[in-house]
C-alpha cells in the first residue's frame, strides 16, 4: 500500500507528533511493531506544542554536564506533590522514570547544552535542550524515519469506533488525509494530540492541537481530570499572534511600571511577585477580567530597564498622548498616574499596593504594552494506568486505547505548573505507552508515506540591517540558541542592537544553518525568523560591490590582459616555447609581471585593511579586553573554523564536509600565497623563474593549487545540494562569483605549471596574471573579504568573553 490512495494498516497508530507522539513511535518501532505516525499539522510546523519548549525536569543523583548538582526522586517528588496531583501514583512514575529518560533522549539523537558553556540560567532540576524544542523535534522525527515510523502529515484522526474504551480486537479509524476521508485499521492507538484552549486567550502554542479526540474520550466514559476551560495562563503581548507565538510572547516587567485597565485605573499589585511565578500570575488575573484587556504604562527609565521583549512599546511624550494610543480614558490615567506619583514620592503605599521598589512615573516618553492572557496548554484530560491505557470512569483501563503527553498531564500536574515537568511527562508516557501499545497485536504493515517538503522562504523587503534588528530582538527574547555558536550569546550582550552590532553579528556567523533548521518561527509562520538569510544580507551591504561587480571586474581582468597581449606581443614570440630560467620574462617582462602582482596584492590590502579598520570601530558592543589569549583563542576560531564543526539540518547532522571544503581552499590558498613570497625570495637571490619541478615555490604552488580546487569544487557540491529556504539569493550569487574566479586562479596557476615548456605558456601566463589581478582587484569589496571581517569579529568576540570571564 502507497499513500492515501488506500486503507491503511498499521500495527499501533499515534495520533500526534509532539514529543509523546514521537516517543511512543519510537519506542514501538524499538519493539518490532509497526507504526504510522497522524500529525496534523504540515511539516514546516510539526512537532506539536513541544516545538517551544527549551528546558525538561530529570531526576538525577550526581552532577552532569548537562545537570547542575544533583536532583534526588524524592525532592523532585515533593515538588510534584506539592502541586496537589490527582494521579499521585503517576507523578511519581514520571520522576523515577525520568531518571534515565534523559539517556534515552540522547540515545535518539537529542542533544542538550552543556552548562559550563556560560549561557544558560542556574539550574540543577533540569536539562537544556541545544537549539530548543525544534531541534529536538526534528533530532525525534529523523529518527523515526530511520527506524521506518511512517508519518502522515496534514493528517488527523476524526473517529474511533464507539466500541474502543472496551474492545480488545483492532480498531477500525477514521482520518482525513490531504486527499480526503482516510480509512485506518490499528491492533492499538496511542493518542498524544493534546485538549482545546479556553475561548478568549491567546494560543502560545499549535493550532493544530483542537481537543476533538479529549472530548470523543469523555463522552464514551473515559475517567476526566480537570474541567474544560482550564489552561496553564501567562500574561501575553496583544499584539503577538493569536496561535503559535511560544515564548516570545510572553509579557515581563510589570513591576517596572503600573499595569491599568481600559479606564485608566489600576487593579493589581504590579511588584507582589518577582519570581517566575509572576508571568503564571498576571494570566490569571488578566483571564480573571471581565475584557482581559491591560496596559503596562512606563516612564522613559522605566522603560530603558526592560529585558528584550517581542515588540517595541507604544511610546508618547505625554500620557495624554499615549492614551490616545491605546484606547485608554486619558483623564483616568492622568488621574491614576498622578496619584500613583504623589504616594510614591511621598512614602505612602499608593492604592493598590506597589510591593517592588517603586519609581514614579516622571521622565518622557511614556511608553505602554497592550497585554492579554494566553495558554500554551490545557489542565483538561484524562487519567491513565501506568502503562498510559486510558481509564474509565469506572476505574478500568481500556484493552488498546492510549493516551499520553498533554493529554494526561493534568492527572499529574493539576492545577500547578513546574518547568520542564510537562516534557518530562510527555516522554515518560509516550515511552510506557509505545511499549505497552507493541504488546498489543500484529496487524499489518504501515503504508508508504512520501517524504515531507519544505516550503522556500523569500528574502525580505527593505533595509537589511532594520530587518536583522527585528529578527536578532525575537531571538534575544527567545534564547532558546543560545548554545549553537557565538552569534547569540553575543546578541544577548547587545541588547539596544545598534546597526554596528549587528555588522558585528552578520560576519560572527558562518552560515551554517542550524538556527534556521531549529528555529519555531521560520516561515511561513508569522515572524518569519529567517537568521541565515537575514545576516546574509548585511553581509552583502558591507561588502559593499555587491553581487555581481567583484565579478565582473575579475572578468575584464582575466580577459583583458591576455587580449592586450594578444595586441601587443608578437605572436613568433607570445607563441614559442620558452625554456630554462627567464623563460616567463621572455613573454612578459618582470616589471610588469611585478606591477601586476603588487597591484593586486597591495590593492587588495590596503583596501581591505581599510574597511576592516573602519568594520572595528564601528561595532562597539560590551567592554572587552584584548590580550595575548584572546587573540591566540581568535587565531585558532579562524584556523579551526570551530564554528563550522556542529552543523545540522531537520534530518540530522551535516558532518564536517563543508569545514574540510573551506580548509582545503583556504589553506591551499595559503600555501600559493607562500609560494609567491618563497619565488619572490629566490628572484632577489638572483634565480629567475620558472623553477625547477620539485623547487618549494612549485611544491608549494602545485599543493595549494590542487587544494585550492578541492575546495572550490567541494563547496559547489555541497551547496548545490543545500536546501535553498534559508538561503539568501544575493548571497549565493556572490558565493558562486567568488567560488568562479578562486578556481579560475587555481586552474590557470595548475595549467600554466603543467604547460610552461610549451608554445601555450604565453598565453596561459597572461590568463594567470589577469584572473589574479581581477581576484586582488575584487577583494575589498566582495565575498572574498568576508576573510578580514570574520577573523575580526572572532577576535572581538573573544575580546568581549575575556572581558566577561577573566
Amino acid at each position: 500500500m502507497t499513500g492515501f490512495d488506500t486503507p491503511a494498516c498499521a500495527d499501533v497508530v499515534v495520533a500526534g507528533g509532539g514529543f509523546a507522539g514521537l516517543a511512543a513511535a519510537i519506542e514501538t518501532r524499538l519493539q518490532g511493531a509497526s507504526v504510522l505516525l497522524l500529525e496534523a499539522a504540515p511539516p514546516v510546523a510539526r512537532g506539536g506544542n513541544a516545538r517551544h519548549s527549551r528546558n525538561i525536569r530529570l531526576a538525577n543523583a550526581a552532577q552532569t554536564p548537562f545537570q547542575r548538582g544533583s536532583y534526588p526522586v524524592e525532592e523532585y517528588l515533593a515538588d510534584l506533590s506539592g502541586l496537589a496531583p490527582p494521579r499521585p501514583a503517576l507523578a511519581r512514575q514520571v520522576v523515577q522514570d525520568s531518571a534515565d529518560l534523559g539517556h534515552w533522549m540522547a540515545g535518539q539523537g537529542i542533544r542538550f547544552e552543556p552548562w559550563s558553556a556560560g549561557n544558560l540560567p542556574y539550574s540543577r532540576k533540569t536539562m537544556f535542550l541545544r537549539g530548543g524544542g525544534q531541534a529536538m523535534v526534528n533530532a525525534l522525527y529523523a529518527r523515526a524515519e530511520a527506524l521506518g515510523v511512517q508519518v502522515a502529515y496534514d493528517t488527523r484522526l476524526t473517529d474511533l469506533p464507539a466500541a474502543a474504551m472496551v474492545q480488545d480486537t483492532p480498531l477500525e479509524l477514521a482520518a482525513r488525509s490531504p486527499r480526503g476521508p482516510w480509512p485506518v485499521r490499528a491492533g492499538a492507538v496511542v493518542l498524544a494530540c493534546g485538549a482545546a484552549l479556553p475561548q478568549g486567550v491567546a494560543n502560545r502554542g499549535t493550532p493544530f492541537q483542537r481537543g476533538e479526540l479529549l472530548a470523543w474520550l469523555v463522552e464514551h466514559g473515559a475517567a476526566e481530570i480537570g474541567s474544560p476551560g482550564q489552561a496553564h495562563l501567562v500574561a501575553v503581548d496583544a499584539r503577538a499572534p493569536q496561535d503559535d507565538a511560544g515564548i516570545v510572547s510572553r509579557m515581563d516587567g510589570m513591576a517596572m511600571g503600573i499595569v491599568v485597565g481600559c479606564d485608566g485605573a489600576r487593579f493589581q499589585d504590579e511588584g507582589a511577585t518577582l519570581t517566575p511565578a509572576r508571568f503564571s500570575r498576571w494570566g490569571q488575573i488578566l483571564a480573571a477580567r471581565g475584557d482581559g484587556a491591560a496596559w503596562l504604562v512606563l516612564d522613559a527609565d522605566g522603560a530603558a530597564r526592560l529585558p528584550p521583549l517581542l515588540y517595541p512599546p507604544l511610546r508618547a511624550e505625554t500620557l495624554r498622548a499615549l492614551a490616545g494610543l491605546c484606547g485608554i480614558d486619558p483623564q483616568g490615567l492622568a488621574r491614576t498616574v498622578t496619584e500613583y506619583n504623589r504616594a510614591v514620592q511621598e512614602g505612602a503605599p499608593p492604592d493598590p499596593p506597589h510591593t517592588a521598589p517603586a519609581p514614579p512615573l516622571l521622565r518622557p516618553p511614556f511608553a505602554a504594552f497592550p497585554m492579554r492572557p494566553g495558554a500554551a496548554f490545557s489542565r483538561h484530560g484524562v487519567a491513565v494506568d501506568s502503562d498510559g491505557r486510558v481509564e474509565t470512569a469506572f476505574g478500568e483501563s481500556c484493552p488498546r486505547l492510549f493516551a499520553a503527553g498533554a493529554l494526561m498531564a493534568p492527572a499529574v500536574l493539576g492545577e500547578g505548573y513546574v518547568s520542564g515537568a510537562a516534557l518530562a511527562i510527555a516522554g515518560v508516557f509516550g515511552r510506557r505507552a509505545g511499549r505497552a501499545a507493541a504488546d498489543a497485536g500484529a496487524t499489518g504493515v504501515a503504508p508508504r508515506l512520501p517524504r515531507p517538503a519544505f516550503p522556500a522562504s523569500p528574502p525580505p523587503a527593505g533595509d537589511p540591517l532594520e530587518e536583522a534588528a527585528r529578527v536578532l530582538n525575537i531571538c534575544n527574547t527567545c534564547g532558546f540558541c543560545s548554545g549553537l555558536c557565538d552569534v547569540f550569546p553575543a546578541a544577548q550582550l547587545r541588547e539596544g542592537l545598534a546597526r554596528g552590532d549587528i555588522r558585528h553579528l552578520a560576519h560572527l556567523c558562518h552560515d551554517c544553518r542550524s538556527c534556521f533548521y531549529d528555529c519555531q518561527y521560520v516561515p511561513p509562520h508569522d515572524f518569519a525568523v529567517n537568521v541565515p538569510q537575514t545576516l546574509s544580507a548585511v553581509r552583502m551591504v558591507e561588502y559593499g560591490g555587491g553581487a555581481s561587480m567583484p565579478w565582473r571586474v575579475f572578468l575584464a581582468c582575466t580577459l583583458g590582459l591576455p587580449l592586450l597581449v594578444l595586441g601587443l606581443i608578437p605572436a613568433e614570440v607570445l607563441f614559442s616555447a620558452h625554456q630554462g630560467p627567464g623563460a616567463f620574462y621572455r613573454v612578459i617582462p618582470h616589471g610588469v609581471m611585478s606591477g601586476l602582482a603588487g597591484l593586486a596584492l597591495g590593492g587588495a590590502a590596503a583596501g581591505l585593511t581599510w574597511r576592516v579598520w573602519r568594520f572595528w570601530r564601528a561595532g562597539r558592543g560590551p567592554q572587552v579586553r584584548l590580550g595575548p589569549r584572546a587573540i591566540l583563542w581568535a587565531l585558532w576560531d579562524v584556523a579551526s573554523l570551530r564554528n563550522l564543526g556542529d552543523c545540522e539540518t531537520r534530518h540530522g547532522t551535516t558532518g564536517r564536509a563543508r569545514r574540510w571544503a573551506h580548509h582545503a581552499l583556504a589553506y591551499g590558498f595559503g600555501l600559493t600565497f607562500l609560494a609567491t613570497l618563497w619565488a619572490g625570495g629566490l628572484h632577489a637571490a638572483g634565480q629567475s623563474a620558472p623553477y625547477p619541478m620539485f623547487s618549494p615555490p612549485v611544491l608549494l604552488g602545485a599543493l595549494g593549487g590542487a587544494g585550492m580546487l578541492a575546495g572550490v569544487v567541494g563547496l559547489g557540491w555541497l551547496r548545490g545540494r543545500a536546501d535553498r529556504a534559508p538561503a539568501a539569493p544575493a548571497q549565493e550569487a556572490a558565493d558562486r562569483g567568488a567560488r568562479r574566479a578562486l578556481g579560475t586562479v587555481a586552474a590557470s596557476g595548475l595549467a600554466l605549471l603543467t604547460f610552461r615548456d610549451t608554445a601555450a605558456m604565453g598565453l596561459l601566463l597572461a590568463l594567470h596574471l589577469g584572473s589574479v589581478l581581477g581576484l586582488g582587484l575584487g577583494v575589498p569589496f566582495g565575498k572574498l573579504s568576508h576573510g578580514g571581517y570574520r577573523a575580526v569579529a572572532l577576535l572581538r568576540n573573544r575580546a568581549e568573553r575575556a572581558h566577561r570571564q577573566p
